[in-house]
């Protein structure tokens, strides 16, 4: 279980530490998320040093691994089950290629709520390998559970599926799914970029075996960061596809030590890691993490969704087309406006018109396969929710 506090300060206090919520609504977070002034404050010392020339390597490094074993904390992982990777795109390709791949393997993915990044990886792999995708359709914009169990086998080595879709952003049951993995030998690996940070998170609780995240959505960072858990069982076994100084165990050797012959890969999931780190991204996520830890995941969860749940109703009390309709178990941080079947992609003219009213009025959202996205985090306010939909009444007179 994930171990950190339950409280919330007040909104007023909070918000502080967002200027950018002075100006707009911001409603954008699946997009990328809002950086606090203390996040920001955090790189300042690194900035004034590479600056001037210092490099305080070792120390940075010891920031890494202090990072690492915060995440697995704020996800209720252990530290050698965390990679630090590049963003969440990075951490699903390193799970595919650490397969050992076989003719008639299958994967099992609702691709039409997918992100491209979390289909695309597959396509490749069926290509490479005479893989089977096997594809299960969306449940009136929601990834099935059922449907998904029915597609695994004894050779289905992955199935993958977002713990929140990018759009329409609701929430994916993942235990059963995680039952059926398991009783079948099968890897489930989730997508938690539009989850982590905004809805608690426990890895054991949902019985995933790998997860990914960006840090620059709902963890408040930067682009260019993200993390990979995978459930040491499975990390021991896995091979990875590319190699690198981090990624083997020489000991006490220093980094710069030459490798002649054999190598020991590093235990559980920092062998997938690849190069240098990212040390701005690190610092910022560092502190973000902590942020977020301070107020803890079930209080910004509670908070978030109660809002989402009230905008969401408003929107519907006015006759706009609500993706899911009533709020309900589906709903989490996102409320999308719009037809969740799949087409074109490209917004009605309705749907574009609304987004451009509430865009000069100051509203920050996205449209996203045609439909308006609206995304929170732990500074929206039922105020804020009260005025968008008071704008979209305005819209519709």
């Amino acid at each position: 279980m994930t171990s950190m506090t339950s409280h919330f300060f007040p909104l007023d206090v909070l918000r502080q530490e967002f200027p950018a919520t002075k100006s707009a609504i911001y409603m954008d977070v699946a997009n990328q998320g809002l950086i606090s002034r203390t996040t920001r404050t955090s790189m300042d010392q690194h900035l004034d040093n590479r600056l001037n020339g210092l490099n305080d390597e070792e120390g940075m490094m010891q920031l890494v691994e202090q990072t690492r074993s915060r995440f697995a904390q704020f996800i209720g992982a252990e530290k050698d089950e965390i990679a630090v990777t590049k963003n969440a795109s990075e951490g699903i390709n390193i799970i595919g290629n650490a397969i050992a791949w076989k003719p008639g393997d299958n994967i099992v993915l609702c691709r039409q709520l997918e992100h491209a990044n979390n289909i695309l990886p597959w396509l490749q792999l069926r290509d490479k390998h005479g893989v089977e995708l096997r594809i299960v359709e969306t449940d009136n914009g929601a990834i099935p559970c059922d449907a998904t169990i029915d597609q695994i086998d004894s050779r289905t080595r992955i199935v993958t599926a977002s713990t929140v879709t990018m759009v329409p952003g609701f929430k994916t049951v993942m235990e059963p799914i995680a039952e059926a993995c398991k009783r079948l030998g099968a890897f489930l690996l989730a997508d938690a970029s539009q989850s982590v940070g905004i809805l608690h998170t426990d890895v054991k609780l949902l019985g995933v075996d790998g997860l990914v995240a960006s840090s620059y959505k709902g963890l408040m960072g930067l682009y260019g960061l993200g993390f990979l858990y995978c459930r040491r069982e499975w990390a021991d076994r896995l091979s990875p596809a590319y190699l690198a100084r981090f990624s083997v165990d020489l000991g006490d050797a220093p980094e710069s030590a030459p490798i002649f012959d054999s190598v020991k890969l590093r235990a559980g999931a920092p062998r997938f890691e690849i190069g240098h780190f990212n040390f701005p991204g690190v610092i910022a996520v560092h502190a973000s993490i902590g942020q977020l830890m301070e107020i803890g995941t079930p209080a910004i969860e509670q908070s978030v969704t109660s809002v989402a749940r009230r905008l969401a109703s408003g929107l519907l009390d006015l006759g706009l087309p609500v993706c899911g309709g009533k709020p309900g178990d589906h709903t989490g941080s996102i409320v999308a406006l719009g037809d969740p079947a799949p087409g074109s992609g490209k917004a009605d003219i309705r749907i574009q018109s609304l987004h451009e009213h509430l865009l000069k009025n100051q509203v920050i959202v996205s449209v996203r396969r045609g439909m308006l996205r609206f995304s929170l985090h732990l500074y929206n306010t039922a105020d804020e929710a009260d005025r968008v939909v008071g704008l979209a009444k305005n819209w519709l007179a």
